[in-house]
């Protein structure tokens, strides 16, 4: 016969598994940053930008979120290009509506530079409106 302690018990461990799963879940969603409402803590060209990676003057914004104005010199449904040498990529749910030769202002976070290809990357990239 089980006693009113070891029932107590078994409830409660049956329960601690499910308050651990709503804590880690709260957690994770809590360290989701929102990049549209990030600072950027530059704003530049994308010429200027590309001039920083090739002169190795980047290590204060790498992995920060800056704002480039350039030159769509390129684009299809995943990335868009700015100045030949500037890689973004567009959050999922962004629509950027421009055409090749268009002069806009991105912000995004800057994941680095590809001394092979001299190319700049950039992700979690939206459309400011100027």
């Amino acid at each position: 016969m089980i006693t009113r302690k070891e029932m107590n018990w078994k409830i409660i461990r049956s329960i601690i598994p499910i308050i651990a799963l709503g804590a880690i879940y709260y957690y994770t969603q809590s360290m989701k940053i929102d990049y549209k409402k990030e600072k950027p803590v530059l704003v530049t060209t994308a010429k200027d930008l590309i001039w920083r990676f090739q002169v190795d003057a980047s290590k204060d914004i790498l992995f920060k979120i800056v704002e480039v104005e350039g030159k769509v010199t390129g684009m299809d449904s995943l990335l868009l290009i700015l100045n030949h040498k500037l890689i973004c990529a567009p959050e999922p749910d962004t629509a950027i509506k421009t055409v090749i030769g268009d002069s806009i202002t991105v912000k995004g976070r800057c994941i680095g530079y590809d001394d092979l290809l001299d190319e700049v990357r950039m992700d979690h990239v939206f459309w400011v409106q100027n």
